[in-house]
């Protein structure tokens, strides 16, 4: 599977994994420290037969009765379609997880749109949004935002909650783990992505400092993902 992207390798390997979700779910975990309030824990409160779709899930299994919709049909997907049309009516849906699906999109506003189409009124979206972080595709990679951009794109729903799912650790270790990789990979592009998933995993202790700094005056002005809760 070619796209074309200076990450393929990278892009197949996670490809790969994400066939085995206990697997994916246990490296995602492992390699990245998460700070903030997750997917699951902003679903908690909604009871069982609620109506939640998680868009762009992956192979990553939140809760056993959330409807994942990907355009790749991974284990645990239940609808395999596009997120820019979603098969429910309008006012229909109780929930939306949105995680790390906007930078990978076309236009993100078209999503968004459609979101808000099916959600009833009321209805809430758990949205991961990236910051600081280089590129990385899944197939493509089209965009950032500051948390100003991001209240912008969201400007349509009522903001619930805000805060930092990935800290400044996360995004330090990110961009340090690509330099060193570009440095070292003789301008031999496979080389480049062996050496970021040798420091993927040697940098993974240093995130857990994320626990601290996530509690420092302007570490939102330095994160690598931000959350959003966000109602119709």
């Amino acid at each position: 599977m070619n796209h074309g992207n200076a990450d393929n390798f990278i892009y197949r390997l996670k490809h790969i994994i994400k066939k085995n979700p206990k697997l994916f779910h246990i490296l995602n975990h492992t390699l990245g420290t998460f700070v903030g309030k997750s997917a699951k824990a902003s679903i908690a409160h909604l009871p069982k037969g609620s109506l939640i779709v998680n868009i762009g899930s992956g192979a990553e299994v939140i809760r056993d009765d959330v409807v994942n919709l990907d355009c790749i049909p991974y284990p645990g997907v239940k609808i395999v379609g596009d997120a820019n049309n979603m098969p429910f009516k309008d006012n229909f849906v109780d929930a939306v997880i949105c995680e790390s699906l906007l930078e990978h999109v076309l236009d993100p506003k078209v999503v968004l749109n459609e979101v808000y189409r099916v959600l009833k009124p009321g209805g809430m979206m758990y949205l991961s949004i990236p910051f600081i972080i280089p590129f990385h595709s899944s197939p493509h990679d089209y965009y950032r935002w500051t948390a100003a951009g991001s209240r912008e794109l969201l400007k349509d729903f009522q903001e619930q909650e805000f805060g930092i799912l990935n800290g400044p650790t996360n995004a330090m270790t990110y961009v340090l783990r690509e330099w060193l990789a570009l440095a070292l990979s003789f301008n031999i592009n496979t080389l480049r992505q062996m050496w970021i998933l040798i420091f993927m995993i040697i940098f993974a202790p240093i995130n857990l400092l994320d626990y601290v700094f996530v509690h420092f005056k302007g570490s939102k002005d330095l994160a690598h993902i931000y959350y959003f809760i966000v109602s119709k």
